[in-house]
């Protein structure tokens, strides 16, 4: 019995030791794989404790930096939410810097708190008071003569401010400024106000709540017993030279100060002044005038009176129907132009486009450079330049047909007679003796003809001189008769017997 007694003691000794060995190899081999290192992270401050009726103004620091250790499983989840940088600031007194503890902590299991910077903050806290002080108004510059400023309004009087103490206590007052040149009439403004300190200073207000940035100010202006102002009428006659108008008419000053029983200043609206004569003018004119004033009625300070009378022309349009003129045309060449006339619409001061001599105003077409063939040019329009706008040029492009140029010759070469081919050409019978020259009615008709001839009447042989510059009507004469020619530049001259 005592033998199975040591044996199961002994066998429960080996379970114990195996136990043990086998806690220690799994904690080391869990170590090994999730060690222990520790890391910093920034966490920011949080201030708790504040009264109402404070302001924290200044703090040293507003976040700590936290050194702390664990598992690397542990640390790789961490961020500086896990952790709590407390500043307690209900014991802080008012107006005074103190220093306060930093306390960090955290929630997280298996996390150790190493170190932290700093551990202490230095705070100020003061205490927020409203005050109220008063507006004072400032008034620069003066009314018009012969009125008088009554008692001015300030609306609000008085301003609150609100904020910390150390601001707050030493603002004195606040100061409205409204500035006065000549008025006639009483004056509203809303004037920025600025706050000045017991020192008489500009204090400065950042950071304070106050009640208003602006106030509104009102000062009667009245005019005085026995004074008035009154506007300056202009009375005038006659009218402008025709073709003109009369555009506006200003007096500087527009009114006056004038002085006078009440009654009589009370039924006076306006004064005029003397009569303007505006009979024939044709330009605007300034002058120095003086006023027509009632008896009892009389000015307060003899000033300078000035009438501006504005007279300017009439507008108006003018059309013209114009040949157009061709400009440095080659001297070989001759120009035929459709349409032969272009109509132009000025539009101007009346005067000016009835005093337009007709050959003041020209059309032309400039051909420098252009050979044979068709062109569509647009008219080039010259006219004076007194204040006139060229409003329309129909039609805007006109066509040029360019050819050769045709003269007369003084050769005709002798040939044996012979009828001609009747080639029947409409309205066209060449006569014995007829000579067609460069320019003529007949030469007209057969320039350019194409696929024509011309019928030749008479079996005498007297000479007829043909000019032709046709290329198929010259084919079927030269193959009919002998011709001689003769050339000035490119265009050929016929004589036929």
């Amino acid at each position: 019995m005592s033998r199975l007694l040591r044996s199961l003691v002994s066998n429960l000794t080996l379970l114990a030791i195996s136990l043990v060995l086998a806690i220690i190899i799994w904690v080391n081999a869990a170590q090994g794989e999730d060690p222990v290192r520790s890391q910093f992270i920034q966490v920011p401050v949080q201030f708790v404790g504040q009264t109402e009726n404070s302001r924290l103004l200044r703090t040293s620091q507003q976040n700590v930096q936290v050194v702390f250790e664990g598992r690397s499983s542990t640390l790789r989840e961490m961020s500086g939410e896990d952790f709590r940088a407390v500043v307690d600031l209900s014991q802080v007194p008012y107006g005074e810097e103190t220093a306060v503890a930093v306390e960090v902590a955290t929630d997280v299991s298996g996390i150790r708190i190493l170190s932290q910077s700093p551990e202490q903050v230095e705070v100020f806290i003061d205490q927020l008071v409203t005050r109220t002080i008063p507006v004072e108004l400032e008034v620069r510059g003066t009314v018009a003569r012969g009125h008088e400023q009554g008692e001015p309004l300030v609306e609000p009087d008085t301003i609150t401010i609100s904020g910390n103490a150390l601001q707050v206590e030493p603002l004195d007052f606040a100061r409205a400024t409204v500035f006065l040149n000549n008025n006639r009439e009483t004056v509203v403004a809303r004037p920025q106000i600025i706050i000045y300190n017991r020192q008489g200073r500009i204090a400065s207000t950042s950071g304070l709540d106050i009640s208003t940035e602006q106030v509104q100010v009102t000062i009667p202006i009245d005019e005085t017993a026995g004074v008035a102002e009154k506007l300056i009428t202009v009375f005038w006659r006659g009218e402008p030279a025709p073709g003109y108008r009369l555009l506006s008419v200003e007096v500087d000053p527009p009114s006056v100060l004038v002085e006078g029983l009440p009654t009589q200043l009370a039924r006076l609206t306006r004064v005029q002044t003397e009569v303007i004569d505006v009979t024939g003018l044709e330009e605007t004119f300034r002058q120095q005038v003086v006023l027509d004033l009632p008896n009892g009625i009389s000015l307060i300070e003899v000033e300078e009176i000035y009438v501006t009378i504005e007279i300017e022309p009439l507008l108006t349009t003018s059309v013209y129907n114009l040949e157009p003129e061709l400009q440095r045309l080659d001297p070989d060449l001759r120009a035929e132009m459709r349409p032969d006339t272009v109509q132009i619409v000025l539009f101007g001061p009346l005067p000016v486009l009835d005093t337009l001599l007709e050959d003041e105003v020209t059309v032309k077409l400039d051909l420098l450079g252009l050979g044979v063939g068709t062109y569509n040019l647009a008219p080039i329009v010259d006219f004076p330049n007194r204040g006139i706008e060229l409003r329309s040029v129909q039609p805007g492009l006109i066509s040029v047909e360019i050819t050769e140029l045709i003269t007369d010759t003084e050769t005709i070469t002798r040939t044996e007679s012979l009828r001609l081919p009747h080639y029947p050409l409409p309205g066209i019978a060449l006569q014995p003796d007829t000579v067609v020259r460069e320019g003529s009615h007949n030469q007209e008709q057969l320039r350019g003809v194409t696929q024509r001839t011309a019928e030749f009447h008479g079996e005498k042989r007297r000479k007829t001189l043909f000019l032709c510059s046709s290329a198929s009507l010259r084919q079927k004469l030269t193959h009919s008769v002998p011709i001689s020619r003769k050339f000035c530049g490119v265009t050929p001259y016929y004589a036929l017997h």
